[in-house]
């Protein structure tokens, strides 16, 4: 016998030795997808790829509400019934303020067609109330001041795309919305297609997700585009199949794609939508801005202040919306998503 082929047979009955004698379970790439159980680690091969396709299709978005709010004495004894009906609330209030309020967060594109663009989010990131009361006292009907919105503006951010989109349906108690935005192509430098592509994977059965379940978590924390890992550590929470992670969560990642791979690479499933994290409220006593500026440190400060709360994030928690409850949102509104030129039927009816 030949020595090179003795050397060569030796050498494939080691490593089939080897590959038999190790407990660690191996996950192949292009191994078929649909087996039903998700990695409980990194997947073997090289997702980047993949991750790229993803990451494509999450966009950036923000909502800015403008308000005024009007400051009564005690002795006007405003109560909301004079707010609703009065032409005008400057000549009860001793002051008025202006004022607004920005939140980011992150959105999905579930349609791209005809210049279309249909993405999903989390409602409370383009949410915001219409009118505040408060009042002087508990139970008492006088109000201290009102807070009316004015006008609210919805940002999508996509370089070199910037432009407004409307909300097209919501569901306040899964906090979830889809919106829309139409885009102008010759302000591009690709199609419209290319720059906004339609989430590539499948929806995913989050009832089937587990404690250890590896998950890829895409969006724009701070207004950066992240890819984080996270480990589910609560799987089904509720009766729509939610989860937690370990997820790193800061403001921005609200509406974020979360996914897991069924079986191996490249069977990659769209399980949730990142949603929250935990924390805590803390109030903080801070100086007026500009007299803040003009303030040397070494001297006491001397002029007024005011209470702000912070909300004091606690990382590493981060709430999952299943898609179990996107894939209903998209159901119950496809037909009149469809009657304003957003076709959502081909995610819903996907099985890759």
């Amino acid at each position: 016998m030949d020595i090179s082929f003795r050397h060569g047979v030796f050498l494939l009955a080691a490593a089939i030795v080897f590959a038999f004698s190790c407990t660690r379970p191996v996950v192949y790439l292009g191994q078929e997808p649909g087996t039903g159980e998700y990695l409980t680690g990194y997947p073997a091969g090289n997702a980047a790829p993949h991750l790229e396709k993803i990451q494509r299709s999450v966009k950036r978005i923000t909502s800015t509400s403008h308000y005024e709010t009007y400051l009564f004495e005690p002795g006007t004894r405003v109560v909301p019934a004079q707010v609703a009906s009065a032409a005008s609330l400057e000549s009860l209030a001793s002051t008025v303020v202006q004022s607004h309020t920005t939140s980011s967060g992150t959105a999905i594109v579930i349609h791209n067609r005809d210049d279309l663009i249909g993405m999903i989010t989390t409602r409370h990131v383009i949410a915001s109330p219409d009118t505040l009361y408060e009042y002087f006292e508990t139970r008492q009907p006088y109000l201290s001041s009102v807070t009316i919105k004015k006008s609210q503006v919805n940002w999508l951010f996509d370089a070199p795309y910037v432009g407004t989109f409307e909300v097209l349906a919501e569901d306040e108690l899964a906090d979830l919305a889809i919106i829309g935005a139409r885009v102008d192509p010759s302000v591009l430098d690709v199609p419209v297609r290319e720059q906004f592509p339609v989430f590539p994977y499948p929806f995913g059965r989050p009832e089937r997700m587990r404690v250890g379940t590896f998950t890829y978590n895409f969006g724009y924390p701070r207004g950066y585009p992240m890819i984080t890992t996270a480990i589910v550590s609560q799987p089904r929470r509720d009766r729509h199949h939610s989860f937690v992670t370990d997820g790193l969560f800061n403001p921005g990642f609200s509406g974020g794609a979360v996914v897991a791979i069924n079986g191996g690479l490249p069977a990659f499933e769209w399980v949730g939508m990142a949603r929250s994290t935990s924390a805590s409220r803390e109030w903080f006593l801070v100086p007026d801005e500009d007299a803040a500026m003009e303030h040397q440190p070494h001297l006491p400060f001397e002029g007024e202040v005011f209470t702000e709360q912070k909300a004091l994030i606690h990382y590493g928690i981060t709430h999952v919306i299943s898609s179990s409850q996107i894939r209903k949102l998209l159901e119950d509104n496809a037909i009149y998503l469809l009657s304003r030129g957003y076709n959502v039927l081909p995610l819903i009816q996907r099985r890759d």
